[in-house]
């Protein structure tokens, strides 16, 4: 899957168009992935559940995917959005978290034709701010994918009825704890809080979370923790000794180094 970086900003989103010339082969995946088809028709294997990708195809793939293109026409073409993990939390915060276990389960979304004209509209949209980029960049891109998967949750109910998936205890674990995060982060970090609530060690939440997320619990709840730091200095005007009280550090530096640790930037910095 090729990827052209036409990014100028520190956050990195690339995006290109791709004929699938590994055939057979796992692909190397953004951390975020979102693909639409173009031209021709391909199979695709994901986490082995085949999918057939076609112009009326979209496509939500992560990292953790095993993704492989079986076959495809000769005039297959996908256009691709490659997202890196920074900017797909940023895209993630104001999201419902179901979204995201619905788009495990249903990787490759089948467009009717209006669904197929206002996507086309939105990639035309989000082509021009990539293409001209200026200091908002990274916050009109991430509108732009917050408004289309803000439009897929009108598929969850759809599709949910189709199929009633029973999860396994450790998914239904770290669902629960990605859950517990978005409720607690702001004023709890650490492991050992979420792993008394869910009933089970740190070590085994740490365990399941790496195996299920793709991450350490401690790196979730610090990006979570981070996302709100973030908000409240984009859309708040309180002082930074307000916001540290607020979200539990004993002190506006410990933030400072927290903040500068996880982003590189210091908080007066992002701020501006």
């Amino acid at each position: 899957m090729e990827h052209f970086d036409l990014t100028k900003t520190t956050i990195s989103l690339s995006h290109g168009t791709t004929c699938g010339e590994q055939l057979n082969y796992p692909l190397s995946l953004s951390y975020l992935v979102v693909c639409i088809g173009l031209s021709g028709e391909a199979t695709l294997s994901v986490n082995f559940t085949d999918y057939v990708i076609s112009k009326n195809a979209l496509t939500v793939l992560s990292s953790d995917d095993i993704v492989l293109i079986q076959q495809k026409t000769e005039d297959f073409k996908a256009y691709v959005y490659g997202i890196d993990r920074t900017l797909a939390s940023e895209i993630a915060y104001h999201l419902p978290h179901t979204l995201f276990g619905f788009l495990h389960d249903y990787p490759v979304l089948h467009l009717t034709k209006e669904q197929r004209k206002q996507l086309e509209y939105w990639m035309l949209q989000l082509n021009y701010i990539l293409d001209h980029p200026n200091k908002y960049l990274d916050r009109m891109a991430c509108n732009q994918f917050q408004n289309l998967f803000l439009h897929l949750t009108d598929y969850m109910g759809e599709y949910n009825q189709l199929k009633k998936k029973k999860f396994s205890r450790k998914e239904e674990l770290c669902w629960k704890f990605w859950d517990l995060i978005g409720q607690y982060a702001k004023t709890n970090r650490a492991v050992a809080f979420y792993a008394d609530l869910l009933h089970i060690t740190p070590f085994y939440l740490a365990q399941i979370s790496k195996s299920h997320l793709n991450d350490l619990p401690k790196d979730l709840i610090n990006r979570q923790v981070i996302l709100e730091i973030k908000n409240l200095l984009q859309t708040t005007d309180k002082s930074i000794g307000v916001i540290a009280e607020e979200l539990n550090f004993v002190d506006p530096s410990y933030m400072g180094r927290f903040f500068k640790r996880e982003t590189g930037l210091s908080l007066s910095a992002y701020r501006k």
